[in-house]
């Protein structure tokens, strides 16, 4: 299934990569503009050394950023589901501790775009709005009735937003942001000749398909427009699968194709893996010493010396300002006025949050 926010590829006869193939120098060009190499570019090479401890492996984001986005999750009924379809982190919507633990908590270090994905989380956590933390993804769902639909008018299936900064597809319900770091510097909403709307780097294109670090750069069937998008957004590589015989360079799984369809997360050994709806995602908790588990509610990694859970009974409960969240498998208690916010004890199937 092609994803609703990227434009299919199409690649000539005789000019397909060799899976692997990258541009190694320091610094690469892309449609004049300079890419840094390294994690900056969304570099894929694991960390080196093995497992590490849980206090020592990064999470994202602090963890009074990490409550300033789940709060943001909270109030925002489809920024999660927008989280995860573009950059297959599975923030959690109605456990606040679950949300706060994979953001602030240990991710495994060889994590594919950890950097990229740390700079995305960050820019949400300076959102004061909705459409705010949303403008960070590079796709960003919309809710029926949103204000920059309704004001579309007669063009309103889709169009250019913000400047040529925004891909608005209110037919589809959602909207493409080409200065995230999904797409290639100097993206834009761009009209292909099929009339499409994309974020793109260029019309009349003619490159052959490639992959330049994980940046897939490409040219777009029927729009003819210029691609460029950074598979390690959402943990992926760039190259020819080895399991797949159609001769097309995309966004894999380590070097595998693998298609899903249900959206959330589950174990496969120690992987937990995480379906975006189109692909699936992988975070190797063995990298941090430990397993993943299901138990309780949604996949996770957990460690021997954990001494909790988000889903234990005193989980996501409020004392005065603060709240109970588990964090790397660790008690903690977070004072939501630290943030500007209080705490807001559960209510129907949400937990207690910070609001």
């Amino acid at each position: 299934m092609r994803r609703p926010w990227r434009a299919a590829a199409v690649v000539l006869a005789g000019v397909v990569v060799a899976a692997g193939a990258t541009a190694a120098a320091s610094c690469t060009t892309f449609n004049g503009v300079a890419l840094p190499s390294g994690d900056a570019a969304g570099d894929t090479s694991p960390v080196e050394g093995g497992p590490v401890e849980a206090s020592t492996a990064a999470g994202y984001l602090a963890i009074a950023d990490a409550a300033r986005v789940c709060s943001l999750v909270f109030r925002c009924p489809l920024l999660a589901a927008s989280v995860l379809g573009a950059s297959a982190v599975p923030i959690d919507p109605v456990n606040y501790s679950l949300c706060v633990h994979w953001l602030a908590g240990p991710i495994p270090t060889d994590r594919v775009g950890f950097a990229v994905q740390s700079q995305t989380f960050a820019c949400m956590a300076k959102g004061t709005t909705c459409a705010a933390a949303g403008s960070c993804l590079s796709l960003e769902q919309l809710a029926t009735g949103d204000p920059r639909c309704a004001d579309a008018g007669v063009d309103a299936s889709e169009r250019c937003a913000d400047d040529a900064g925004t891909v608005l597809r209110c037919a589809g319900g959602y909207a493409l942001h080409c200065g995230a770091a999904y797409y290639a510097p100097g993206s834009q909403c761009l009209v292909g000749d099929d009339e499409s709307h994309w974020c793109s780097t260029g019309t009349h294109c003619n490159v052959s398909a490639s992959c330049i670090g994980s940046l897939l750069d490409y040219c777009g069937q029927g729009s003819n427009l210029h691609f460029g998008i950074n598979c390690a957004f959402d943990g992926y590589t760039c190259g020819m699968a080895t399991n797949d015989d159609s001769g097309l360079i995309g966004c894999n799984t380590g070097t595998l194709l693998k298609p899903c369809s249900a959206a959330g997360t589950s174990c496969s050994g120690d992987v937990v893996d995480v379906c975006d709806g189109f692909d699936e995602s992988e975070f190797d908790c063995a990298a941090l010493g430990g397993t993943c588990s299901a138990k309780g509610g949604a996949a996770r990694c957990v460690r021997a010396d954990d001494t909790c859970t988000p889903f234990d009974a005193d989980q996501n409960t409020c004392t005065g300002t603060s709240i109970s969240v588990c964090v790397g498998g660790q008690r903690q208690s977070f004072d939501c006025a630290s943030v500007g916010l209080t705490c807001v004890p559960g209510a129907g199937a949400s937990s207690g949050h910070c609001g």
